[in-house]
């Protein structure tokens, strides 16, 4: 009786894990997309040319229209860490007052990294702004003052990440 109960209890709570897990449908969120905020950064080395997630992934195809709630947060979480990280590399890139070139290579990539996630999102009614607007304000953080070299070099990724992202 006892052996009967428990597998009773248990074989419901089983059944109920593994349906949660999907609702049937195709996950719409590339792969790629779901790395770590280091692998978008090391990918966007590559800016201003085009910037590969796992060598196949375009950043703006890691918003999708269709998207789910925890994949868009994921993602935004990870493109908000990756400017963040980009912002502080190149508001800390003066060397005797000079902007190093690693700083100008940072802040081309935040600027890609903006672009190419204001590139996904402007196909999708508007459901990717907030992202947009915190992976920017995450990026732009301290580059008005940062001086007219590093703001160029911001532009320049942007621009290039709107048309290559």
């Amino acid at each position: 009786m006892r052996r009967s109960l428990a597998f009773a209890l248990v074989l419901p709570a089983v059944a109920l894990a593994f349906t949660g897990c999907t609702d049937g449908r195709k996950i719409s969120t590339p792969p790629a997309c779901l790395t770590a905020a280091s692998s978008w950064v090391t990918a966007l080395a590559d800016a201003p040319d085009e910037v590969l997630l796992d060598g196949n992934t375009q950043i703006s195809t890691c918003l999708p229209k269709d998207q789910s709630v925890a994949q868009h947060e994921e993602v935004g979480k990870t493109a908000v860490t990756a400017a963040t990280q980009l912002s502080a590399f190149y508001k800390s890139g003066k060397v005797g007052g000079k902007v190093s070139s690693s700083a100008r290579q940072a802040a081309l990539m935040a600027g890609y990294l903006v672009g190419a996630v204001s590139k996904g999102a402007a196909s999708t009614e508007g459901i990717h702004q907030t992202l947009v607007d915190r992976v920017e304000a995450a990026a732009t953080n301290g580059l008005d003052g940062a001086g007219q070299e590093l703001q160029g070099e911001y532009q320049r990724g942007h621009e290039a990440g709107l048309k290559n992202g």
